[in-house]
């Protein structure tokens, strides 16, 4: 049976085991060291990598993926000639709400020691990625906005400094829009601060509905709003911005209220911090205020 073109269902093929071989290992101190290390990570990306870098000493893994939680977490090299295990993450959700799974690719047939060891390790992830969840819920939960369900300042922030780490590592750049409304004190003046929650709630279910699934929204802080962004380049960030104006300038609720919105935004450049990229893009946002309103510059 050949191996190197099939896709492999875990759930099948019981009967196939190849002959042991002597492969990598690991020693006692360094596998410990490993446990250690893989129960203190709770972090789930970095728990992804870690797990990923002893897989590949251990096993005949080249590349595994964690896709079903985050499309960015995927490690290593993940070939169509691999050989792919799909085991479900017991307690972890899916981007779509569905039983998310780990998908390992494997570069040749794994012994029978060897599905053991792998099945054993990922029981032990997998127990580690159910932690790991329950405190990233803790940590969504002190880092949303009460009135709008968007995440707050201390959310964008937390959101700003991984997206900085991983476009970093990998290069791979992504964009920050900041959206100010326009006339909205107006609102507030003339129809009171419960018209104005009104219009924020508004604002952010549009954000919610014309952004993508791998993209943030988040309220900063009175009628400001941060979107990070999967974008490689202005382009790209450019009609994410069109995208939210038109949605909002199509409100006939925003446009009886004479409510439209001013966007500035910013691509990642080598070496950017949060401040500096957020400068740029709060730079661009002023030059779009002062000069008309209701439009989009980037810095």
């Amino acid at each position: 049976m050949d191996f190197s073109t099939s896709i492999y269902d875990s759930t099948q093929h019981d009967n196939f085991y190849p002959a042991e071989s002597a492969g990598k290992s690991l020693s006692i101190s360094e596998l410990t060291g490993f446990v250690s290390q893989l129960l203190s990570t709770l972090d789930l990306q970095e728990l992804g990598a870690l797990y990923y870098q002893q897989l590949n000493m251990l096993l005949p893994v080249v590349g595994f993926s964690l896709s079903d939680i985050d499309s960015r977490w995927v490690y290593g090299n993940a070939k169509i000639s691999s050989t792919l295990f799909d085991l479900p993450l017991q307690g972890a959700s899916s981007i779509s709400g569905e039983q998310a799974h780990a998908y390992y690719y494997i570069s040749s047939p794994l012994s029978l020691s060897q599905r053991e060891m792998l099945f054993q390790l990922h029981d032990l992830f997998g127990k580690q990625v159910k932690h790991a969840i329950s405190l990233m819920r803790l940590k969504q939960m002190a880092t949303k906005d009460g009135l709008t369900g968007l995440g707050n300042r201390a959310g964008f922030e937390q959101s700003m400094v991984r997206q900085l780490g991983w476009a970093q590592r990998h290069n791979d750049p992504f964009g920050l829009l900041i959206i100010d409304l326009d006339n909205f004190k107006h609102v507030n003046d003339s129809f009171g601060h419960s018209e104005g929650d009104k219009v924020l709630i508004h604002i952010a279910s549009h954000l919610v509905n014309v952004l993508r699934d791998e993209d943030e929204a988040f309220r900063f802080g009175g009628d400001e709003f941060c979107c990070v962004l999967d974008c490689q380049n202005q382009q790209q960030l450019a009609r994410a911005a069109q995208r939210i104006q038109m949605s909002v300038n199509r409100s006939s609720y925003l446009s009886k209220l004479g409510v439209s919105c001013s966007l500035g935004g910013a691509i990642f450049r080598d070496g950017d911090s949060t401040s500096t990229m957020f400068d740029r893009a709060d730079s661009a946002l002023y030059r779009v205020k002062h000069s008309g309103k209701n439009n989009y510059h980037a810095a």
